[in-house]
């Protein structure tokens, strides 16, 4: 059989089905949902970075208050030794005592600053003047202090007056504690006075 000579029916050809006429499309939806995306995309990228901002300012909180913790620790290890002398400390101005005298260790005592202000009283410094404590956990390294004797009072004892009592000596003595937390950056000094009388 020829191919050329076979005939189509009008039953085999494809019924002409119109179809319906397209209509001009502009992308509108496309053009809103990239849109929309990009919104989307842009609450989402700064909620994260908002997200990770609080998490850092979290933990700069944490580590300030281990160091903060630290420091108070070693105020108190300081004010428990200071309980513990049966008699006044001996003091001295090239640490060779645990007492040191006021201001000795003033890099620059007319400049008018204390000494702690000074810019070289680095953790260098600490390491080699500072008494250490241990037992603080979580902290890169252990907390020190350093106890100054301030000021000595005799009398103005208005308690004993009269009576033919004895003034009781009071020693005011400075603590000072350096601290550091997780992070070397993170640093706490912290003073506190410490009356105690001695016979």
């Amino acid at each position: 059989m020829n191919i050329d000579s076979m005939k189509i029916s009008p039953m085999n050809k494809m019924p002409n089905v119109r179809l319906p006429a397209r209509n001009k499309q502009r992308g509108a939806v496309l053009v809103f949902c990239l849109v929309f995306l990009a919104v989307l995309t842009m609450m989402g990228v700064s909620g994260m970075e908002s997200t990770i901002l609080e998490e850092r300012m979290s933990a700069n909180m944490r580590d300030q208050n281990l160091a903060f913790q630290a420091a108070e620790s070693a105020l108190k290890r300081a004010e428990a030794w200071l309980v513990a002398q049966t008699t006044l400390p001996a003091t001295s101005n090239d640490g060779t005592t645990p007492v040191w005298l006021q201001d000795a260790m003033d890099p620059a005592a007319a400049d008018g600053r204390y000494w702690w202000d000074h810019a070289n009283i680095t953790p260098t410094w600490w390491v080699n003047n500072g008494t250490t404590i241990v037992g603080v956990d979580d902290v890169v390294a252990q907390p020190r202090y350093i106890i100054e004797e301030y000021v000595t009072v005799d009398s103005g004892n208005s308690l004993g007056t009269g009576s033919g009592e004895i003034p009781t000596v009071r020693v005011f003595h400075r603590i000072t504690a350096a601290a550091v937390g997780i992070a070397t950056t993170t640093r706490v000094t912290l003073q506190s006075t410490f009356v105690r009388p001695y016979d």
